[in-house]
């Protein structure tokens, strides 16, 4: 057995420090999967000199992420073996003195961004939402090493390389089985993590709140899947990969070709919190025969105050003479201050519509109202997409967002069932929704639009 590490960890966390083969970690979320992951590829840095550790997520930013929870061990208990000059970290790279490093790549949709690379190890970050042709580019890294593949992740239904690694070694005995599968709840974490400066009982008792309330927000599938690390058959993806690429097909236009563009432009915006998801501004150009959309911009920040949300949205109002600007601005929302800043702006005011997933206001005084839930704006999308209505840029965050939405059915106490849809990297869809609602029904650029 290896060293206990310097900070305090899991049994189950303990148990894949120590392992040494293929890892498949099936979890609920929070439970300190990354974390794990990080710590172990510092160990086996440290441990065996000229190592090769490649790793690879859906996106930059959980590729960084990675990089930095590595370095932050590293910086706090091994400081002094890490290379410098030449060699020092990047935010993609960590090399150690005995020539041992971990790089961490965004393989997008395809895996490309891998090949050619040889590694002693491949991890695998949020494995259950990798296309199937990453695990085909990635693979081939260990051909040549017999080395190690660790994935983590939590389920995203009964499908994929993840779920089918989970299936096999459940029915074949440990000896056989090409993965050693650890399967952890949220629940099983919060209750049984030792309690101790970092793990407070205030912090467990916030927790197990934060549980039960997500509990009562969710359906049994949703919390089955997200916290339990269930996998379900009745969750769904809602655009299937092959539709997805099917419409990604477009660059971002050019200058010499923006004159075309200066009409028939309808944004979709979905605001983040502080420190939140990210804020998304997605924009569609209507073409002139009314029957056609493009993506002509997708735009993504974080982390920014709702005043500079609003400075973007005035920006790209200005910049792309927007014939309509629908944000999430509903009871509770946070987009309820914007939209009331903007409607009184007199460039925004005529432009600006609340479509918070419930009702849209069509009058000024808000007295008529349409009746639009989300599944509508959703089912809305997928129509344009089936019917090659609608063309999108080829972007590897559009592709994961997208992909992310899932379905479920719920029935009520009648046995009625309707459909729920929800996701948890949406923001992306959630802007395309809402613009190409509003530019499927051109014609409600001549109503005064209003806030309910």
């Amino acid at each position: 057995m290896s060293q206990p590490s310097e900070i305090n960890l899991d049994d189950w966390q303990q148990e894949i420090l120590d392992y040494k083969g293929n890892v498949l970690l099936c979890s609920g979320r929070q439970v300190g999967k990354t974390t794990i992951m990080a710590i172990k590829t510092a160990k086996r840095m440290l441990e065996k000199p000229n190592q090769k550790i490649i790793i690879v997520s859906l996106t930059e930013d959980q590729a960084k992420l990675i990089i930095i929870m590595v370095l932050d061990y590293l910086e706090k208990f091994h400081k002094k073996e890490i290379a410098k000059g030449k060699n020092k970290p990047t935010q993609s790279k960590i090399t150690l003195k005995n020539k041992s490093f971990c790089l961490a790549r965004p393989v997008g949709t395809t895996g490309d961004a891998v090949r050619g690379f040889t590694g002693d190890v491949l991890i695998i970050d949020e494995a259950s939402r990798m296309p199937e042709m990453i695990f085909t580019a990635a693979k081939p890294t260990l051909l040549t090493t017999a080395g190690e593949i660790w994935m983590c992740s939590t389920p995203f239904g009964k499908k994929g390389y993840f779920y089918e690694c989970y299936i096999k070694a459940s029915e074949e005995t440990e000896e056989k089985a090409r993965f050693k599968v650890w399967h952890i709840s949220s629940e099983k974490v919060i209750n049984e993590r030792v309690i101790s400066d970092s793990w407070t009982e205030k912090k467990r008792a916030e927790a197990i709140e934060y549980l039960r309330r997500e509990k009562e927000d969710m359906s049994v599938l949703e919390y089955g899947q997200e916290y339990l690390g269930l996998f379900l058959d009745d969750l769904r993806q809602f655009f299937s990969d092959e539709l997805i690429h099917k419409c990604m097909v477009l660059k971002r236009p050019s200058s010499d070709n923006q004159k075309i563009l200066e009409e028939g432009n309808y944004m979709g915006c979905d605001i983040a919190r502080m420190g939140g998801d990210e804020c998304a501004y997605e924009i569609l150009n209507l073409l002139p025969n009314k029957e056609v959309m493009r993506q002509i911009e997708n735009i993504t920040k974080k982390r920014q105050l709702t005043t500079q949300t609003e400075e973007d949205i005035l920006a790209l109002n200005k910049e792309f003479n927007l014939e309509k600007i629908g944000i999430d601005a509903g009871s509770g929302s946070l987009g309820v201050g914007i939209f009331d800043r903007l409607i009184k702006n007199p460039e925004t005011k005529r432009k600006v519509i609340a479509m918070n997933n419930r009702e849209i206001s069509v009058d000024r005084e808000g007295k008529k109202t349409q009746k639009m839930m989300k599944e509508d704006f959703y089912f809305n999308l997928l129509n344009l997409m089936e019917r090659g209505k609608i063309l999108l840029l080829d972007d590897e965050n559009i592709f994961i967002s997208l992909k992310s939405v899932q379905w479920e059915v719920i029935n009520d106490q009648f046995n009625r069932g309707t459909i729920r849809i929800f996701g948890n990297y949406t923001h992306i869809a959630e802007g395309l929704i809402r613009a190409a609602w509003l530019a499927k029904n051109e014609k409600s650029k001549n109503l005064n639009i209003s806030y309910l």
